[in-house]
């Protein structure tokens, strides 16, 4: 990541300009932003340690305390080895959870509880990549060493993805209600 990535993942999901202008403005704008919301507020910290530990050396080791002070303050698991194009959003911090093998596209809104991960420890590699315009519904997951998730996905409230997901496509898990008679 470098500085000119920092900057338009700022201004995507921090700041609310809509047209890249000057950086200064720009990070005065995100600063007035992150200081009012807690959303904003982990996102600013995120990318800023994601960019510190691209540098390596002594801002990694720095960027990896960050990370672990981030995951206690806002209950948040998202490695900062993980590739997110710009545009993530998070709709509740609580509970979520991303892989660092993990790619993601642009666009990506995640909601509270959602898991992101791996199925087998110790392989090689790990090919585990969602497209751009994913949304993922509450309360879901997708574990797979390899999974492939299209563009323009929406992945339903309480889903367990576990295979390839086609461009374009709606994915739920049905559930089956069991009803009694008499409400016993």
């Amino acid at each position: 990541m470098n500085l000119d990535h920092l900057l338009e993942c700022w201004r995507l999901e921090v700041s609310n300009k809509k047209r890249p202008g000057r950086p200064i403005s720009l990070l005065f704008n995100v600063l007035r932003r992150a200081r009012k919301d807690n959303k904003l507020r982990f996102l600013f910290a995120y990318r800023l340690a994601q960019y510190l530990d691209a540098r390596g050396g002594l801002a990694r080791r720095h960027a990896r305390r960050m990370q672990q002070r981030l995951n206690l303050k806002y209950g948040v698991d998202i490695d900062i080895g993980a590739q997110i194009a710009p545009g993530l959003r998070i709709a509740h911090l609580p509970g979520v959870v991303i892989t660092r093998y993990v790619s993601i596209g642009r666009n990506f809104f995640i909601r509270q509880n959602c898991s992101i991960g791996i199925k087998t420890l110790g392989l090689q590699e790990y090919a585990l990549r969602i497209g751009d315009n994913v949304s993922m519904g509450a309360n879901s997951c997708i574990v797979a060493d390899r999974i492939d998730i299209g563009d323009d996905v929406v992945i339903g409230a309480m889903s367990l993805v576990t295979r390839d997901i086609p461009p374009g496509m709606t994915f739920f898990n049905p559930r089956q209600v069991e009803m009694r008679p008499g409400g016993d």
